[in-house]
Formats: structure tokens, sequence, C-alpha cells
């Protein structure tokens, strides 16, 4: 199995195999968008917004696998979006993972 460095991976660099599209069971984190429109090239703040708010693990399994912790971070940090507990959980998960 290949192992690969999500720290030098920016928000729109996949796995070639990847696709742009999402899985179709996250599509009940999307309730309220045309999820069928979702793209990560277009999207990708938006989705991680929704995955890191509402999704479960293999939501955020599914996140880390086309992101980094850079992108998330900043994310944390900055969006308006993160609800208050998530952006609290995120930070103590984010530091206590070494980089």
């Amino acid at each position: 199995m290949k192992h690969f460095n999500f720290q030098r991976m920016s928000p729109d660099t996949r796995h070639p195999a990847h696709e742009t599209r999402l899985p179709q069971d996250l599509q009940r984190y999307f309730w309220d968008v045309a999820f069928e429109e979702l793209t990560i090239e277009k999207h990708a703040r938006f989705i991680a917004e929704r995955i890191l708010n509402y999704s479960d693990l293999n939501g955020i399994k599914w996140l880390l696998s086309w992101t980094d912790r850079n992108f998330i971070r900043t994310l944390i940090e900055n969006s308006r979006n993160i609800n208050p507990k998530t952006r609290n959980y995120w930070q103590i998960i984010l530091t206590k993972i070494p980089d």
C-alpha cells in the first residue's frame, strides 16, 4: 500500500485516480445544494467545511485523501462557517498530531 504525504498537498491536489466528484455516501451532508454539481476544484472550501462540521470518520478520511493539514488548519482558523465546538475540537486534534 502506498502512503501519501498530505503535508505537501494543496487543496486541489489529489491522488491521480481520485474523482473530482464527491462520493455518493456524502450526499446527506449537502442537503441544501445540488450535490451532483459539487466538485473539489470549484468548491473545496465549502466541501471541507461541511465535512468538518457534520461528517463521520469515513467523511474525514475522504477529506484527508485530497487535502492536507495546513489547508484544514487555515480553514479552522479563518472560516466563519465552522461552528465553535467543531473549531475547538479540530484545534485540539491538530495540535496533538505531530507534523
